[in-house]
């Protein structure tokens, strides 16, 4: 099942993609199941016993909106937290330390994102006036449907509710001005915490549509120009072990993201570096999970 939400931002509702041009909204399927409407986190929470339910009113007469009449948002609009797991690839982490097989950290770095950052598939990404070096990251966006704490890595796929593409939006040289000075000066959450810097989408795929998601291709594209081609069997540290790692010291909650890490090519390590400005287009692909293709465009400051 691939979930959706649409409608104007800030105020979408939750939809199932009947196929490439049709949606489901999903408040009207569950009131004739007997169930009231729910919000996309709750949907998540309750999936395993509604996507049955759900899928069985599929199957009869229901009324679709066109995909071409509405926007469509971010799968999950509003998670309570966005957790980056941050240099989780090993072709991404030796491209930034500038080695072959550097070493990994002792366990996965936790980075947050605030949860308002999230935009649609298609919404423009705002580059900061402040940052003349916006950089891209290609990654699955695993969602949480049900919750908890010290979650154990044999249960672990039972929390999740599916995968999504997400663009791990990072102002490279609001990272790390100061890092000369200390590494207490690191400023990895004002780098990825920008206003639209966590594009999602276009859908949500339930885990049954994806039997092994760490045998996904993951690629980018600058303006049609290949710059990211790798696969997700390249994590460090794979998704029942960043669940299992991260709710030890988190509670995880129904619709919270984890961002599971990025391969090899993001900007600012092509050369020369190439960052997003105004004008570019970026557009990502992963096995099973679409296409999400996102406009760049300048912040303006009045």
């Amino acid at each position: 099942m691939r979930i959706v939400s649409f409608g104007p931002a800030r105020s979408e509702q939750p939809g199932v993609l009947l196929d490439d041009e049709h949606i489901v909204p999903l408040a009207p399927v569950l009131m004739r199941a007997g169930l009231p409407a729910l919000d996309i986190n709750s949907i998540l929470a309750l999936l395993d016993y509604l996507q049955p339910l759900i899928e069985e009113q599929l199957r009869s007469d229901v009324e679709a909106v066109p995909v071409s009449a509405t926007r469509l948002g971010a799968p999950v609009p509003r998670p309570e937290k966005i957790i980056v797991a941050g240099g989780n690839y090993q072709s991404h982490v030796d491209e930034a330390v500038g080695m072959k097989d550097a070493p990994s950290p002792s366990e996965p770095l936790i980075i947050f994102k605030p949860s308002n950052t999230v935009i649609g598939p298609h919404d423009a990404l705002v580059r900061p006036a402040q940052s003349q070096q916006l950089d891209y990251e290609t990654e699955i966006a695993v969602v949480i449907g049900r919750g908890g704490h010290h979650i154990p890595r044999g249960r672990a796929f039972d929390h999740v509710a599916g995968y999504m593409i997400g663009n791990d939006v990072t102002a490279r040289d609001m990272a790390f001005k100061d890092i000369e000075l200390s590494p207490l000066y690191s400023q990895i959450t004002r780098a990825k915490g920008i206003p639209t810097g966590a594009p999602f989408g276009p859908w949500l795929a339930t885990k049954d549509e994806i039997p092994d998601p760490h045998n996904l291709r993951l690629r980018c594209w600058i303006n049609d120009e290949l710059r990211q081609d790798g696969w997700s069997s390249e994590m460090i540290v794979d998704i029942p072990g960043l669940i299992e790692d991260f709710s030890k010291v988190l509670e995880l909650s129904p619709g919270d993201i984890i961002f599971t890490g990025t391969t090899t090519g993001c900007g600012a390590f092509q050369d020369p570096p190439l960052f997003l400005f105004d004008g570019d287009v970026v557009r990502m692909e992963i096995t099973g999970l679409g296409v999400m293709e996102t406009p760049v465009i300048d912040e303006v400051v009045r």
